[in-house]
């Protein structure tokens, strides 16, 4: 009976390509597929589009899955499973036997569906996390009550929620809508959002030189210089997100506004990072015992905006650390050290993003903290206020395990934050706490105080912390409150 209906319900063209065998396909280097349901029959389903991690998983046609009859599982959903393994029924494809919903319904139109989203999309997702840091319940509930990511989830769960659920080809589209809307004034010279690698680039090319040719005989240089400045802008996004969308990255969480890099930082806030323009004076920053904030922890600390976050930066990246230094027992997957080198050509930074706590800058660094795994890396473009998250360690989205991260910066804060004074007084600080013409102030507060400032900080964090206000804090939003202003 199942065969008939496999024969009903599966695939029904010929494969002419040589059939693809998956050598041990129930170990698949311990990562959860995902796929999307595309049949649903009597007692069974069939799914298709099956990735692993970054990379798509060639099943020669659909996979067959047996599920309950009173089962509601619906074309366009997806599942994730652990297990590819040989059909017997049908040569040369594949079944699984036990799959689990991706997506949540969850109401995030009120505050209790929100953060339920939140908590939901944070359990772990992959085998990769058998070997994460073990975290107290507690610690995690508290870390949900600070709502990370919350207006950002708002926005997954209403993608999420769609008729039909999640679609890639919806990604696709959203994404060719934001470069059209993001570049709006280039709409009219007719050039192409497309993000299918489909562009006649030459052309294109050829027209803005053109334009800018017309703008500068008709006396107006300075909109020729604007128009190739923002063409070099729209260039550089629209090849990220081909580039995502060509190696299988563009997701719901690929984009994200820099409002929201706090709670990326705070969950992840040890970095190593990549200039496009190369990175200056590493050697003297390593050497001196007072080094001066250079242009890239500049650039990282003035990406929300506030005092209180580029503080929260520095504590942990005082000195810029290069891609170079990057090393654990975090593996980096080749397919992800390919798409990095690619992402070379168009980000003006990239930051490999760590929980790794006991890497802080040197002044207080704890080496017996025992770190969490699992880092992300994100793509950065100078005047665009978003970043790009190009793929993480274990194949999944920012989500996984980042309220245990989160807890596990407050408990690292609490713990060592006397070590803070071991910053030197009179240090050179990006964004000090002085008045100043110039924003690199030599005197934080004063000559005998610098332990205090810092640590009175850290106390004004821990204290929004705990009454879940900690992104709002680290934004800068609470300037007016007495208890946290800073």
């Amino acid at each position: 009976m199942e065969k008939d209906q496999k024969n009903q319900a599966g695939d029904t063209e010929e494969v002419a390509e040589e059939v693809i065998i998956i050598e041990n396909p129930e170990v698949i280097d311990g990562t959860m597929l995902q796929g999307e349901i595309v049949k649903v029959g009597d007692g069974f389903i069939f799914i298709d589009h099956v990735r692993r991690g970054y990379q798509t998983v060639p099943t020669n046609g659909d996979v067959f899955c047996p599920v309950p009859k009173d089962s509601n599982y619906k074309v366009g959903q997806l599942v994730q499973f652990s297990e590819l393994n040989q059909d017997r029924d049908r040569v040369g494809k594949f079944r699984t036997e036990n799959i689990s919903l991706v997506n949540t319904d969850l109401d995030v139109n009120t505050p209790e569906g929100r953060i339920g989203m939140i908590a939901k999309l944070s359990e772990t997702k992959s085998p990769y996390h058998q070997l994460k840091k073990i975290i107290a319940e507690g610690d995690i509930e508290k870390a949900k009550e600070n709502k990370p990511l919350v207006e950002f989830v708002q926005q997954v769960a209403w993608l999420l929620n769609q008729e039909g659920g999640y679609q890639p080809e919806h990604i696709s589209r959203m994404a060719e809508e934001f470069v059209a809307k993001t570049f709006a004034m280039l709409g009219p010279l007719g050039v192409k959002c497309s993000i299918q690698g489909d562009v006649d680039l030459e052309a294109e090319e050829e027209m803005i030189k053109e334009t800018a040719k017309l703008y500068e005989e008709s006396g107006l240089s300075g909109q020729a210089e604007s128009l190739k400045k923002e063409y070099a802008q729209f260039l550089a996004v629209r090849n990220a997100f081909t580039l995502m969308s060509q190696n299988n990255l563009l997701n719901y969480w690929s984009v994200i506004d820099q409002k929201h890099l706090p709670e990326l930082t705070y969950a992840f806030p040890v970095c190593y990072i990549y200039r496009k323009a190369g990175l200056d004076g590493l050697e003297r920053q390593e050497r001196e015992d007072d080094p001066r904030p250079d242009e890239t922890i500049k650039f990282f600390s003035d990406c929300v905006g506030s005092q209180e976050y580029a503080w929260f930066f520095q504590i942990y990246n005082r000195r810029t650390r290069p891609l170079a230094r990057f090393n654990g027992k975090d593996i980096m997957p080749p397919a992800l050290v390919k798409i990095m080198n690619k992402a070379k050509e168009n980000f003006d930074y990239i930051a490999i993003m760590t929980p790794y706590h006991d890497q802080a800058s040197r002044e207080w660094s704890d080496p017996n903290w025992l770190r969490n795994i699992d880092p992300i890396m994100v793509g950065f473009l100078k005047d665009l206020p978003y970043m790009f998250v190009l793929g993480r360690w274990s194949g999944t989205g920012i989500f996984p395990l980042l309220l245990d991260c989160i807890a596990d910066t407050t408990n690292h804060l609490r713990i060592n934050k006397h070590l803070l004074g071991n910053f030197i007084h009179n240090s050179w600080w990006y964004k000090g706490k002085k008045s100043s013409n110039n924003d690199e102030v030599k005197d934080i507060l004063s000559n005998s105080e610098m332990e205090k400032v810092l640590i009175e900080y850290t106390d004004r964090l821990l204290k929004a912390y705990d009454n879940g206000l900690l992104f709002q804090f680290l934004r800068g939003e609470l300037k007016e409150d007495p208890d946290y202003k800073f």
